[in-house]
């Protein structure tokens, strides 16, 4: 039978150098879970892997979705049960690779929940938050559901929204929400899964940032921000926008007081912070069969 081998680590840990070394060894078609490299034309600013490391290994689940719009984890599940039937149906193993856990726990538990979007509710959410702002939301969402899961990040208006449109809809807390989705079956149970983090020290991980940092820049991301923003591809509040590396990218091209070296530094900074904070999820949020230094 074959295995869903699922690879987590934070951003520029050397992920796709290792998956597709593996893949090799072991039979595997790769499946990407990075949120940002899901959206067609994000290119330089995503470190998709290069048309000739793709070539070496099949990829899925890269340039599948619009940037003009979120790409929502129910619509990456459906599309993850029809890649791993695919693959493993030729007798090969699936090599998930990836840094988003939220997507990735989707291969170990349910993720998606049957709700009903109301657009009354989401538009009374979005009147509380042009009049009181997200701090307003974060109350309103914390008198519902006293208890907040350590994974939802309440700095992220979008998320806070959504948890808080969930928490009305349902008329249950979020902790209550996530179990009722333990209680659903569990995705692929025909299937064995190993799970591996790789985790590099902190100063190589610190330098790998600088330098993938600095190779974006000198291989074109402030002209491929250009041009996603000419085509219209680019819109303000999406997922696609906000992806550490476009955000800043965007805020230079439109303050002309920004210098490049300035940019370049705000991208190694937040970089730097989301992969702190992705470590610290997947050590909180995940069971590891394998760490890999």
């Amino acid at each position: 039978m074959p295995t869903i081998y699922i690879l987590a680590g934070p951003t520029a840990s050397g992920k796709t150098a290792f998956a597709i070394r593996f893949a090799l060894q072991n039979n595997c078609e790769i499946l990407s879970c990075d949120a940002s490299a899901f959206y067609r034309g994000m290119n330089i600013g995503t470190a998709k892997p290069t048309q000739e490391e793709r070539a070496q290994v099949p990829h899925w689940g890269i340039d599948i979705a619009d940037p003009r719009r979120a790409f929502s984890i129910k619509e990456y599940v459906d599309y993850t049960q029809g890649v791993v039937s695919d693959i493993t149906s030729r007798n090969k193993n699936v090599m998930v690779v990836g840094g988003s856990g939220f997507y990735l726990k989707s291969f170990l538990t349910p993720m998606v929940d049957a709700v009903t979007p109301d657009h009354n509710v989401t538009q009374k959410i979005e009147d509380l938050e042009q009049k009181c702002g997200i701090e307003a939301l974060i109350h309103e969402l914390k008198r519902l559901s006293p208890q907040i899961p350590a994974h939802l990040d309440l700095s992220n208006p979008r998320k806070v929204k959504k948890a808080l449109e969930r928490c009305i809809l349902t008329g249950r807390s979020l902790l209550e929400i996530e179990e009722q989705f333990l209680s659903m079956p569990k995705p692929f149970p025909d299937l064995t899964k190993k799970c591996f983090l790789l985790q590099p020290s902190l100063e190589i991980l610190k330098l790998r940032i600088r330098l993938r940092v600095k190779n974006m820049l000198q291989e074109g991301l402030i002209e491929e921000v250009r041009t996603l923003l000419k085509q219209d591809l680019l819109q303000p509040d999406t997922p696609a926008a906000l992806a550490i590396g476009y955000r800043e990218t965007l805020d230079f091209i439109q303050n002309s007081q920004i210098s490049i070296q300035a940019l370049e530094a705000q991208i190694i900074k937040n970089t730097y912070a989301l992969a702190k904070k992705q470590t610290t999820w997947f050590r909180h949020q995940m069971f590891f069969d394998r760490f890999i230094y």
